[in-house]
């Protein structure tokens, strides 16, 4: 990571060092602006990077930046190039074609080619991801410009000037022709295209002609190491002993005598920077000479590139890395600037101009940008302060660490309370003043009220859960919050209560409170997050880190007027959305969004300090201050939109398929099975490089873009083959979305997912299953015909199943009565005679109670088998249930149907049945009857079942018709 620190600079720190040195004679300065209204250097910030960031060598002999966004950066181990987060490094390789890896300069032409060149005369265009190198000349090159005509002038240390048109062709101007040295530092083409050159030994002109002149041989026959020009092309003349200008009227007039200069950045606004050899960065304007050396965090003294990049950062190459000074969100005071200790407390706006500043070494007010330390030691020995408030009449409570409490009016200490005056500690770490004057304490050991001087214990610190009181509130109402190491107490009506936090993640401390009366709300910071209570039902609610909160500890909460939370935390300030926290509390959304703001937005220390109050406070202007433990940090939130207003551009760096890369400039031919493709970009903005967010979309697989967050890489894997376009975009928080950087790649088939291999595959197929079917076809028939047959057989199975008695296998009742229903009709239509008979096993019951219903089933099966063997072939047999058994008797008159029935009675008495009981005798009775004109199938068989009946009657075993004349 690059080395950031806030950048302190004196404002006059080189006016008793070049005392008698600047002179700015009115004729001399019409470049300079006519106002004062200059930003000083304190209010810049700074960073560093060296070779522990990535940079093959500390010293940087030139920057540029191509129209793509990349910085570069020469060095004496190769060409660096910057996107914000990572260096690359070109050396001599084939890629580049370099005969040595020492740059020593940097141009940047009108069509966009970067022109590197350096040790060996070494020379290399860049057009994008390309290099294309020149014949070497054999010697170092100084510096390299391209003029409007696109020739390539090159300055060279012993062999004079070259110039290379853009056919190759090269011509040489040294001593011989009128150069004052061969040994050649400078460039520049005025607005004239004449080609000014600076020599170790004077400054010489060549003309639109070629025609090459010495300038002003008496005042500069010594060595020019940086040629510019003024907003309004006057000439600038850097040398080994002052900075020279060429007025309108071709006077060379001294701006700056006996200071070495080594590269010159004249700007539109008048500023005029000034690289030196061993005296740092000078920055000239109107009559004023700032500067800022080793002792204020430049790397090294000596300055040998100066570039102010598109987001107006200020680049400064030194013999020790690089140097940057920008502006940033944050401006950060700390002892540097005036104040009486870095490690902050405690902030206080006046709500009117100033801002007041507790630290540990004392009390400031800074009041538009002056910092006035106002003296507690008479009654403050340590002056260590950690709370303060504003009291009546524009006074102020200043709250101690060990000295107890202050009370300051009109330039003095007015009041002071210790513990012996009845102060419940010394260690007093909020203040709350009420409505009627008086004032309630919270200190390390609990709270003490101050009325009209008199000092009592409102509550006995014994009842608090905590004594340990890190924050006071009052709300409209009267209600007394008290926010300490053991949650939030409510004291209301002298009424103590202390509010539940067990169900928000277990918060314990609270470390302070701020009244959003719009919502109704009081928000408090605690040690698991930001803990919201409703003011009317009092109910809690937790936004932590279940809801996207990255810490757990937030230590102050400031709303700006732009509607965002400020808060601050030990690992920077979080800036989060007012109304997404509320959707949190309401439950329409589930997550916030943050930024977090650190050492890289001006801060000169991420960690912000807490559990002392107020650790963060809203001025009048808008601007928000947060306590540290460097310094009172201030964010103006209107500011950030400047920085939301600079769209990064941003850059396709490489395309990584199955660990070989390519360049991602042209469209990009992958083989088949391709299964893994990285993507790599980069947003090249340097103002808030972390807070650079991507999106995504790749055509051909995606539909709509993908928000990456500041991922700056992505990869697919197992994509189909195909075409396929690339595209990402990047902004910064709040900020436009740059135009898309593209790339194309085509991921080729396998053979077997060409379109002609699967043609013919689908034709192989085609006819595979044509075959096929034709077969299956015919074996469909072949076993339609056999299952036909199956299932004809099991039909008539089942049928026959479903009339047949499954014990017997005799046909059942329902075959019975459709016999019956057949014979009935058949009989009456031919006036034929039809009888029915009913047979009864006599005493069956007792086969069954005497050997078991097994025994009865074989004599029911054997019975059955009697009667189907005798009985005749157009009779119908039927099991009628149980022990009976129903014959039907068609065409036969009553006398030889009698003589049927008893010979089959006979035939079942005579039957053996000793293979199923020994000694077993079975008898039937049997009732018939003989259909009339009027019967029908249900009155024949009443008729039966009456003869059975008098079967049984008369002693068993008999065959009896029935007497239709008869009634019993």
């Amino acid at each position: 990571m690059p080395l950031l620190t806030v950048c302190r600079c004196s404002a006059y720190s080189l006016l008793w060092l070049l005392s008698g040195l600047l002179v700015m004679p009115v004729v001399a300065t019409p470049t300079v602006a006519k106002n004062n209204d200059m930003v000083s250097l304190d209010n810049y910030f700074s960073e560093s990077w060296s070779t522990i960031d990535g940079l093959p060598h500390n010293t940087i002999n030139a920057i540029a930046q191509t129209p793509d966004g990349y910085l570069w950066f020469a060095t004496w181990e190769g060409v660096a190039r910057f996107n914000g987060r990572r260096f690359d490094i070109f050396e001599r390789n084939a890629q580049t074609g370099l005969p040595d890896s020492g740059i020593r300069t940097l141009n940047v032409s009108e069509n966009g080619d970067l022109f590197v060149a350096g040790s060996r005369g070494g020379i290399a265009r860049v057009r994008g991801y390309q290099w294309q190198s020149y014949p070497p000349l054999g010697v170092l090159i100084n510096k390299a410009i391209v003029d409007s005509q696109q020739r390539l002038w090159l300055a060279t240390e012993g062999e004079g000037v070259i110039m290379q048109l853009p056919d190759g062709s090269r011509r040489q101007f040294t001593e011989d022709d009128g150069l004052p040295a061969n040994a050649v530092h400078s460039l520049f083409e005025d607005s004239q295209g004449q080609i000014w050159v600076g020599t170790m030994a004077g400054l010489a002109l060549i003309d639109t002609q070629l025609a090459l002149s010495q300038q002003f041989t008496e005042q500069l026959s010594l060595p020019v190491f940086a040629l510019a020009a003024t907003n309004d092309q006057q000439l600038l003349i850097g040398t080994e002993r002052g900075l020279y200008q060429l007025s309108e009227q071709q006077q060379l007039v001294r701006l700056l005598a006996d200071v070495p200069v080594a590269t010159l950045l004249p700007e539109a606004s008048g500023v005029l920077w000034i690289g030196t050899v061993d005296r740092g960065l000078l920055r000239l304007f109107s009559d004023k000479v700032e500067q800022l050396s080793i002792e204020q965090g430049l790397p090294n003294n000596r300055v040998l590139a100066l570039f102010r990049d598109k987001e107006r950062s200020l680049w400064v190459g030194t013999n020790g890395g690089i140097f940057r000074l920008r502006d940033a969100p944050f401006t950060t005071y700390t002892s540097e600037q005036g104040l009486a200790d870095n490690y902050v407390r405690t902030v206080l706006s006046d709500q009117v101009d100033c801002v007041y500043v507790g630290s540990s070494q004392g009390l400031d007010q800074i009041c538009d940008g002056s910092i006035r330390n106002i003296d507690l030691s008479s009654h403050a020995a340590g002056q260590s302060v950690l709370s303060l408030a504003q009291g009546q009449q524009q006074s102020l409570w200043i709250g101690t660490y060990t000295d107890g409490l202050l009370h300051y009016a009109n330039g003095e200490v007015v009041a002071h309370y210790r513990t012996e005056d009845g102060l419940a500690a010394n260690e007093v770490r909020a203040i709350l003043p009420m409505p009627d004057g008086s004032v309630l304490v919270g200190t390390s050991q609990g709270l003490t009220l101050i009325d009209q001087g008199q000092l009592t214990t409102p509550i006995a610190a014994g009842t608090l859960p905590s004594p340990f009181i890190m924050a006071l509130h009052l709300t409209g109402d009267g209600r007394v919050f008290i926010g300490s190491g053991a949650g939030v107490s409510i004291w209301h009506n002298n009424q103590l209560r202390q509010l539940d936090f067990s169900v928000l993640d277990q918060a314990e401390y609270a470390f302070g409170f701020l009244e959003d009366t719009e919502a109704g709300i009081l928000w408090m910071t605690t040690d698991r997050g930001l803990v919201a209570f409703d003011l009317a039902s009092e109910q809690l609610a937790l936004v932590g880190r279940a809801h996207g909160m990255p810490f757990d500890k937030l230590f102050q909460l400031v709303i700006d007027k732009q509607q965002h939370f400020w808060i601050s935390t030990n690992r920077g300030v979080l800036r989060i959305g007012r109304q997404q926290a509320l959707d949190v509390v309401y439950g329409r959304r589930d997550q916030v969004n943050y930024e977090l703001f650190g050492e890289s937005d001006g801060m000169a220390s991420s960690q912000a300090n807490g559990g002392s109050s107020p650790a963060a406070s809203l001025h009048s202007d808008g601007s928000v201050w947060v306590a540290t433990s460097v310094g009172a940090s201030k964010v103006q939130p209107t500011r950030l939109t400047s920085f939301s207003a600079i769209i990064p551009p941003v850059v396709l760096e490489k395309l990584v398929a199955d660990g070989k890369e390519y360049a991602p400039e042209h469209r990009i031919e992958l083989a088949a099975g391709t299964s893994r493709i990285e993507l790599e970009y980069a947003g090249l903005g340097y103002i808030m490089p972390q807070r650079i967010r991507y999106r995504t979309m790749l055509e051909g697989f995606e539909q709509d873009w993908t928000l990456r967050g500041n991922q700056p890489n992505v990869q697919y894997t197992n994509l189909l083959p195909g075409q396929y376009r690339f595209n990402v975009a990047a902004s910064y928080p709040d900020g436009g979305w740059s135009p898309a950087a593209t790339v194309s790649f085509s991921i080729a088939p396998h053979l077997w997912q060409r379109p002609l291999f699967q043609l013919l595959v689908v034709l192989a197929l085609a006819v595979l299953i044509i075959s096929a079917v034709r077969w299956r076809l015919g074996s469909l028939k072949r076993s339609e015909l056999k299952l036909k047959l199956q299932v004809a057989e099991k039909t008539a199975e089942l049928a026959a199943l479903a009339r047949l008695d499954s014990l017997t296998g005799l046909a059942n009742r329902r075959a019975f009565d459709e016999a019956m229903q057949h014979e009935l009709k058949r009989a009456k239509r031919q006036q034929e005679p039809l009888c029915l008979a009913l047979l009864d096993i006599d005493h069956f019951k007792k086969v069954n109670d005497n050997w078991s219903h097994t025994v009865g089933d074989e004599v029911l099966k054997r019975v059955a088998a009697v009667l189907q063997k005798h009985c005749r072939d157009i009779d119908s047999l039927a099991r009628w249930g149980g022990e009976e058994f129903v014959i039907l008797l068609p065409d036969t008159p009553v006398a030889l149907a009698e003589e049927v029935c008893d010979r089959l009675r006979q035939q079942v008495a005579s039957a053996d049945y000793s293979d199923i009981v020994a000694d077993l005798t079975i008898t039937l009775s049997i009732g018939l009857a003989i259909l009339d004109d009027k019967d029908d199938g249900k009155q024949l068989l009443i008729d039966a079942d009456r003869a059975l009946y008098q079967a049984k009657n008369h002693g068993r075993n008999a065959v009896i018709t029935n007497d239709n004349n008869n009634d019993d």
